[in-house]
């Protein structure tokens, strides 16, 4: 057993309990998080970036959607859509709450 005051603050202690009933002690951690950051594509559009769980999110100004990838902000990544719709005012904290909740929901479709 790990003692509590060995795990950094953003690690968390639970029981989790498995189907047959036997229970454990399990860790859970934050994900990752990067940016919001301003940029310039290659086209030399501004546009803001995040990253939540490994899912990167860009949105140039002025565009109703945003390109989600898989990757890091300053590393690789490989887009998976182009066209996932937003709304609200171009901006790192609208962008980085679409992209929270985005992921979760995301997420929550491969959960038992």
């Amino acid at each position: 057993m790990v003692h509590p005051t060995t795990l950094v603050p953003e690690i968390a202690e639970q029981d989790f309990t498995y189907r047959n009933g036997r229970t454990e002690v399990i860790f859970t951690a934050p994900y990752p998080t990067e940016g919001p950051v301003c940029a310039r594509d290659a086209a030399g559009r501004q546009v803001l970036m995040f990253m939540y769980a490994h899912f990167v999110f860009c949105w140039a100004e002025g565009a109703a959607c945003v390109h989600v990838g898989h990757g890091t902000l300053g590393g690789a990544r490989a887009t998976l859509w182009t066209d996932v719709k937003i709304s609200g005012k171009w901006c790192g904290a609208v962008l980085a709450a679409f992209g929270q909740a985005w992921t979760r929901a995301h997420l929550a479709r491969f959960a038992r």
